[in-house]
């Protein structure tokens, strides 16, 4: 037969040892949440033109609720993001680069840095493809939000082999650190 005092000792490391490994997964969770590119202030009614370059943020793309299911016929882009094809904006986020790791011409921008690790990844409507214009356009640290600056285009576009590829696009004249 254990003795009482034993088997409460025992009880209560083992509710210290729950409590522990709980407050260290709150912790690591918290510590680990994406980071988010700083917030546009633009909103659904209200795109922002300055100098002829419209400030586009994701919520604003978003919110534009442009769904794409793949294996599904791809929809027609909705008018909020239709006005945009062919102008020049300028969009905030972190660039996923794609191809080539030195010369980083072409990359996907998306709001968060690291969205995908505790959720689920960016939808491909979440995304925009990111071609410079200037193949000497380089990223110097994809660990930052950036501001890219171009030519906007709307609309599915595919590979050789029929797969949606994009659905946003940017031709990027300028690539900078945002902020």
């Amino acid at each position: 037969m254990k003795h009482p005092f034993k088997k409460a000792l025992g009880e209560k490391y083992i509710m210290l040892g729950m409590i522990v490994c709980f407050i260290a997964i709150v912790v690591v969770s918290v510590w680990q949440r994406p980071q988010s590119a700083a917030k546009s202030p633009v909103g659904m009614n209200d795109l922002q033109v300055e100098g002829g370059v419209t400030k586009v943020g994701f919520a604003y793309i978003k919110d534009a609720k442009y769904d794409f299911t793949p294996g599904k016929p791809v929809p027609p882009p909705p008018n909020t993001l239709q006005i945009l094809d062919g102008k020049k904006v300028e969009v905030m986020g972190f660039a996923m680069p794609l191809y080539s790791p030195d010369g980083k011409t072409e990359f996907l921008l998306t709001q968060s840095a690291n969205g995908c690790c505790f959720g689920a990844p960016p939808q491909l409507q979440h995304m925009i493809l990111v071609r410079c214009a200037n193949p000497n356009l380089k990223i110097e640290d994809i660990s930052r939000p950036v501001k890219v600056q171009g030519v906007f285009s709307v609309g599915e576009e595919k590979d050789s082999y029929g797969y949606v590829t994009s659905l946003l696009r940017v031709t990027a004249e300028t690539v900078q650190p945002a902020g």
